[in-house]
């Protein structure tokens, strides 16, 4: 009965063109009516853990770390000339970090007295790291930061000038250990003083210290590493093209 009456009911195929206009035009209506989500707002959340000063014996603990964790990271150094400093700056590179200039002398008094004197210790370490690795570093970071109390604002304009002629790129911070003291700070306290000055930033590029006064610089690491991790983040070594976090 139910076929003879499908078929014999002229009502039907024109209740059932009607149901199906009113379903397009709705569907038509939602889809014109639905927030699109652009892509962009998705934000990828990246640490960029980097470390100043070395390469000392601490970075061969930070290096076996990193390794483990599977982290890349960015180490700004200065002039080495022992065999385990030279061997350290090869390592770096070898275990896909980045390897920066921080200076050669690391002298404040000296490098910042003018744009030249700056250009000339950095270009000495960029030679040195070459003559030994064949790589020349392209990013750099101004010792004390590109604000810093020892170098007069124009002395830092005309370097960062001189930097853009040459092809360098810097880069500062916008969290931080607070672990440059004349002791090694507590794992706990450095990690919480990282979180602390990051906030909420899904771009974060954390100054850490390596020399031989920073022991407890991997265990802080580690902690840092697992407080991200388990917010959804990832790390990443500086390139040329990573976010330009700086002062100025």
């Amino acid at each position: 009965m139910f076929l003879s009456y499908s078929f014999t009911n002229k009502k039907t195929p024109r209740l059932l063109l009607l149901t199906g206009l009113l379903a397009l035009i709705c569907g038509l209506v939602l889809r014109q009516s639905a927030p699109a989500v652009p892509t962009s707002e998705v934000s990828e959340k990246v640490v960029y853990l980097t470390f100043d000063d070395g390469p000392s014996k601490v970075t061969i603990d930070l290096l076996d770390l990193l390794k483990e964790e599977n982290v890349k990271a960015t180490f700004f150094v200065i002039g080495a000339t022992t065999d385990r400093g030279k061997m350290l700056y090869q390592r770096i590179l070898d275990e896909g970090h980045t390897l920066g200039l921080h200076s050669y002398s690391h002298n404040y008094n000296q490098i910042y007295q003018s744009a030249d004197a700056f250009f000339e210790d950095l270009t000495r370490l960029a030679d040195h790291i070459e003559s030994i690795t064949g790589y020349r570093p392209q990013v750099f970071r101004f010792p004390g930061g590109s604000k810093n109390a020892v170098a007069g604002q124009g002395v830092l304009k005309e370097i960062i000038e001189g930097a853009k002629s040459r092809g360098l790129t810097y880069f500062d911070w916008n969290a931080l250990g607070k672990d440059d003291l004349s002791y090694a700070e507590d794992p706990d306290v450095i990690a919480k003083n990282v979180i602390e000055s990051a906030g909420d930033k899904d771009t974060i590029v954390v100054l850490l210290h390596d020399n031989t006064i920073r022991t407890t610089a991997p265990e802080a690491v580690k902690k840092i590493i697992d407080y991200y991790r388990e917010r959804g983040y990832t790390f990443e070594a500086l390139t040329p093209d990573s976010p330009g976090i700086r002062f100025q």
